[in-house]
């Protein structure tokens, strides 16, 4: 089944509301930390240093913003989220590649992802099918997993939040629904914006650099 994607703005704003209690603008703010964890790092940093530093950026800047929002950090079977118990929702970062925020392709995690992975992500296809039929829910439905995927290549960024259904050797293959964050294009609005501190913390520097 093809993903559902929410690309026009308004309706991308709608879901973010209804389905997380957020705003673009937040989850703006999280990928501005990523780009510029990434940007920092050097060619005498290890290799594996800007992905690793962009993606703890942004889980350390998730947890800042939503956690006043209601949301606790979480660890799933070693996935760091933040997750919402009221609303049973979890959300995870993840380095994505150019199918991000592109209609006609699906974003793929940079790096390996392990078995608990492909678990959570059985769970969501469970909880989905059980919402789509007449069989009875479970008594504790199990909580739906989303990613917040963003792509940084040292020049454009894209970024998306969205719900991953099929896993295959280590990779996230397709998901069920996208809500597009950034598309190609938006992210050099943002640096056109006023560099003022956002609603919920420090003003952030961002030094858009290409990769060495």
């Amino acid at each position: 089944m093809a993903a559902l994607i929410h690309s026009d703005r308004r309706t991308a704003d709608r879901r973010l509301r209804q389905y997380f209690s957020s705003t673009r603008d937040q989850w703006i703010a999280v990928v501005k930390a990523a780009v510029a964890a990434r940007a920092r790092c050097t060619e005498d940093n290890a290799k594996s240093a800007p992905g690793f530093h962009a993606w703890d950026a942004a889980t350390a800047r998730s947890r800042q913003i939503f956690r006043r929002e209601g949301w606790d950090r979480g660890d799933h079977n070693g996935i760091e989220v933040i997750v919402n118990h009221e609303l049973k929702k979890m959300i995870a970062v993840m380095n994505t590649d150019g199918g991000t925020a592109d209609p006609m392709r699906s974003p793929r995690n940079r790096t390996h992802k392990g078995s608990a992975t492909e678990r959570v992500i059985d769970l969501n296809n469970q909880y989905e099918m059980f919402r789509s039929s007449d069989v009875a829910p479970l008594t504790e439905a199990p909580y739906s997993l989303w990613y917040i995927c963003i792509f940084d290549d040292g020049s454009r960024v894209r970024a998306e939040l969205s719900r991953p259904s099929e896993y295959l050797a280590g990779s996230i293959v397709k998901f069920s629904e996208r809500i597009f964050i950034l598309e190609e294009g938006d992210w050099e609005k943002v640096l056109l914006e006023p560099q003022g501190g956002d609603d919920h913390g420090g003003e952030l520097e961002i030094n858009v650099r290409r990769r060495f």
